[in-house]
């Protein structure tokens, strides 16, 4: 990023944005997995976990965390015999997902929508996915 255009925001902003933000990210995962696999839940629910510590480190902005849920979540979906690039697409599907919460939570505070909507855009950079391109008419 930019010097001058990412703020570091302060621990406590990160750590209520995981905190509100970990039962929307672990419903959109297991969702997704239980779709997915024809697994015994405990080991999709296992998956999802993973997946939603992986975003939990990401909003916290955590290196050593993001490292350690990576490893996990990439043994979880091997276990599963899911393809590790529905990791990418389910990301795609909770950033999305959190942009919404987001906008609607916050839209009485712009201060606290632009600080989550900024994190999220941190984030996004560093994703794996790309968007579709734009169908032309």
């Amino acid at each position: 990023m930019e010097a001058g255009l990412r703020r570091d925001y302060t621990s406590s902003e990160r750590r209520d944005m995981a905190l509100w933000s970990f039962p929307i990210v672990f419903d959109v995962v297991r969702d997704r997995y239980a779709a997915q696999s024809a697994n015994p839940p405990p080991l999709m629910v296992a998956a999802a976990f993973s997946h939603t510590q992986l975003w939990q480190a990401r909003i916290l902005d955590d290196g050593a965390a993001l490292r350690k849920a990576r490893e996990e979540l990439r043994m979880d979906l091997q276990m599963l015999g899911l393809p590790p690039h529905l990791v990418d697409e389910v990301d795609e599907e909770i950033l999305g997902e959190l942009m919404d919460v987001v906008t609607q939570r916050f839209h009485r505070s712009p201060t606290q929508a632009s600080i989550c909507a900024q994190i999220l855009l941190n984030i996004a950079t560093n994703l794996a996915f790309t968007p579709q391109p734009l169908a032309v008419a």
